[in-house]
């Protein structure tokens, strides 16, 4: 049985809301357009929400209990993901003058996509976060508690793609306006894959500065 429409209006408004708040997903989205066209833009908006599922069904099978309980295992993922994310930020940088068309200096839409795929999986905040979001909205005394969980979970991708695939077209917009002009467009690959990398930098620093606090 679903819930009820208050219920199912208060978590899409919630979900919007989170989705668009800035955060690392949607200003990696924003790059990626103007680094390369609002069909690298969609694209990566699309790898998200498959990331997004793949936490979604770790949360909803209780794999995400076991990553919480285990430091180390989130330590981990958490460094891989942020050294992933400098990684594709230095290729958006180095990647020359800016070209919405085909280019050997871009990565192929297709890369892109297993790229974002790859970088939202080793973000193990992700499937904390759906953890901790999700079951806020399930009634755990239904007998169709994980069916909720997996409609919630499904509501949440729709939303969070309205949000980035438009995101990523707004971006890619502008890119193309800006297509004509090598100059600014080299400019505009070098600021959007700075800023991606310092994505990946602030997951370790920010570690370093709570521990400088904390001794």
């Amino acid at each position: 049985m679903l819930p009820d429409s208050a219920l199912i209006f208060s978590f899409v408004l919630s979900a919007l809301l989170l989705t668009l708040a800035p955060g690392p997903d949607i200003v990696y989205v924003a790059m990626r357009g103007l680094s390369q066209g609002w069909r690298a833009g969609v694209v990566a908006a699309l790898g998200l929400i498959t990331g997004i599922f793949v936490h979604i069904t770790l949360a909803g099978l209780g794999l995400s209990v076991l990553l919480a309980s285990s430091p180390i295992l989130f330590t981990i993922i958490k460094y891989a993901g942020a050294f992933y994310i400098i990684y594709i930020g230095w290729q958006i940088a180095r990647s020359g003058p800016l070209n919405v068309e085909k280019s050997a200096h871009h990565p192929t839409l297709g890369q892109i996509y297993r790229q974002t795929i790859l970088m939202n999986i080793l973000n193990p905040k992700v499937a904390l976060f759906f953890l901790a979001f999700l079951p806020q909205f399930v009634d755990p005394t239904s007998t169709h508690a994980t069916a909720q969980f997996i409609f919630f979970g499904f509501l949440f991708q729709v939303c969070a793609l309205l949000v980035m695939g438009s995101m990523g077209i707004f971006a890619g917009t502008i890119a193309s306006a800006l297509k004509q002009n090598k100059a600014v467009g080299l400019y505009i690959n070098r600021v959007s894959g700075s800023i991606v990398m310092l994505l990946g930098i602030f997951i370790p620093a920010k570690d370093i500065w709570d521990f400088v606090l904390k001794n």
